[in-house]
């Protein structure tokens, strides 16, 4: 069986923030009796025990230190007549390191970031245009009962098709799972679908961006994605909806539009959606490279 190993090989290499960081390390083991690779015990002799982890303590600050083994290939050593092998064992994680620079922030292993924006218009009815100015302005959770001003564009109960400016933005994010229950991020998931930013968030201030889903997907191992919809509404969800009499009935003008128009909407709770950012390595490194778009452009945040 086995009676000696030693390293004859070490390589690393950095894939970036889109990849795979890898370290292989490949050791020569020589046998005093021929090694038949087919059988358990002859690969269990030559293969190291638990070698999970490539460093025994999980560290954020060294390019490995969140490195674990995903592959391990053994073969035989030309000419040795079936008395040595070469086992390579790779080890890879989906962290980035950023060295943020000049930031102050010290260099760290940080998850992939991934935003992705749109901005494709929301299809309304509308018996007002904002022309002159509203007398009551959209906002969340917003139900009026008096007219909301405006300049009057319907006609005999019909309204005008119209197309409002909203954007969605789609934050992406990976959860490892070996520093993270997935519990926590069920709760996140469940909690934030369908709110309101109850505060600052990114580019948009409290109550005008709300999570529409929110979702959870297998990657590989321990590594989930954590993805996230959001939208920026210029009429904050609401609709403009005439008043009607017990009948049904729009009460119209002497023009013939109607004589008064609310804003409508769905009451939903509040969250605040900067805790998305919570199960990262960094929270604000996460919703710095969020915000700005790479950690180079890392900021760090005031008291």
């Amino acid at each position: 069986m086995a009676t000696s190993s030693r390293i004859i090989n070490e390589q690393y290499v950095d894939s970036g923030p889109t990849g795979s960081p890898s370290y292989t390390v490949t050791k020569r083991v020589s046998s005093t009796t021929v090694l038949d690779l087919a059988k358990s015990t002859d690969l269990a002799s030559v293969i190291d025990k638990n070698p999970g982890a490539l460093l025994t303590t999980a560290s954020d600050s060294t390019r490995t230190g969140r490195m674990r083994l995903r592959a391990i290939d053994v073969r035989h050593v030309p000419g040795s007549n079936g008395l040595v092998v070469d086992v390579a064992y790779r080890f890879d994680s989906m962290y980035t390191w950023c060295d943020t620079g000049s930031s102050g922030r010290p260099a760290s292993l940080a998850l992939p970031v991934v935003v992705d924006f749109d901005s494709t218009p929301r299809s309304v009815t509308m018996y007002r245009t904002a022309s002159g100015g509203y007398t009551t302005n959209p906002s969340a959770n917003l139900n009026t009962s008096t007219d909301i001003g405006g300049t009057k564009v319907d006609y005999g109960t019909r309204p005008l098709s119209a197309q409002i400016r909203q954007a969605t933005v789609r934050i992406s994010l990976v959860i490892d799972t070996t520093r993270h229950s997935l519990v926590a991020v069920y709760d996140r998931v469940s909690s934030i679908q369908n709110t309101w930013n109850s505060a600052t968030f990114l580019h948009w201030t409290a109550n005008t961006v709300y999570c529409e889903t929110a979702n959870l997907t297998h990657i590989r191992d321990e590594y989930y994605r954590a993805s996230y919809v959001f939208k920026w509404d210029q009429w904050f969800r609401c609709e403009q909806v005439p008043k009607v009499d017990i009948q049904g009935r729009p009460s119209l003008d002497s023009n013939g539009s109607s004589a008064t128009v609310t804003w409508k909407s769905l009451y939903v709770n509040t969250y605040n959606h900067s805790l998305i950012f919570q199960e990262q390595p960094d929270a604000d490194l996460a919703e710095q490279i969020a915000l700005r778009g790479c950690f180079q452009q890392y900021v760090a945040p005031g008291p």
